[in-house]
């Protein structure tokens, strides 16, 4: 997002709490944002957009999990499940999900209620499909425990959607709008098209620069 920025010239202000060591502390197991980032946030006048987290899906399920799972996405049941897989219920995956997502809410609550203007939270970029592209691209070390075997692609999807499903209901209980990813970098079956493909994990700046034009249109 930074890099699309530049290049389009857009004066984006951005903190990146990965550059910002003391960005957020940890009071009894629990994070919260620095009390410089409590007073900048307070000031700014809006509208702020985050991109917290967002990566719990692919930390689920980017890769075949030791014991091999799958599940019926109730909004897209047709997709298709992965026959070596033990099939479990929507409920306990999106537990799962949620419970790698708890601290990234729990930041996003004190945006919340530190920023005074509108928020919007983006949503992830929808996976890549093209499993044998991507190999050569994964951070393998990253994934410890994980076999090394990329995640059939309609199940990377389900956990896509699943965790959108899951911002989407922060996002309405929070006054909050969540941003959805740019129709154009999708194809039709909702994954990221080539042109955007960044990594295993991430898309390039071509796709950040058309979330960068969806926020100049709100701001």
């Amino acid at each position: 997002m930074a890099q699309a920025a530049v290049k389009l010239e857009v004066p984006l202000q951005a903190m990146n709490f990965w550059e910002m060591p003391r960005a957020i502390l940890r009071e009894d197991g629990v994070p919260r944002l620095s009390l410089d980032i409590e007073l900048r946030l307070r000031r700014h006048p809006g509208p702020l957009f985050s991109l917290m987290g967002g990566a719990a899906h692919g930390v689920l399920g980017m890769l075949v999990h030791p014991r091999r799972f799958d599940f019926v996405l109730p909004a897209q049941p047709d997709l298709s499940l992965d026959p070596l897989a033990e099939i479990l219920p929507v409920l306990a995956v999106r537990g799962m999900l949620e419970s790698l997502m708890t601290d990234y809410l729990a930041l996003m609550t004190q945006l919340r209620q530190f920023c005074t203007g509108a928020l919007f939270h983006v949503e992830p970029p929808p996976p890549y499909a093209d499993a044998g592209r991507m190999h050569a691209d994964i951070p393998w070390p990253l994934y410890p425990g994980m076999c090394h075997e990329i995640s059939p692609a309609p199940f990377r999807l389900k956990l896509w959607r699943l965790h959108t499903q899951i911002l989407d209901d922060w996002c309405r209980a929070n006054d909050t709008k969540l941003l959805r990813c740019p129709a154009e970098a999708m194809d039709a079956d909702g994954f990221m098209r080539e042109a955007f493909y960044g990594d295993g994990a991430h898309a390039n700046v071509a796709y950040g620069e058309l979330v960068l034009q969806q926020m100049k249109g709100l701001a």
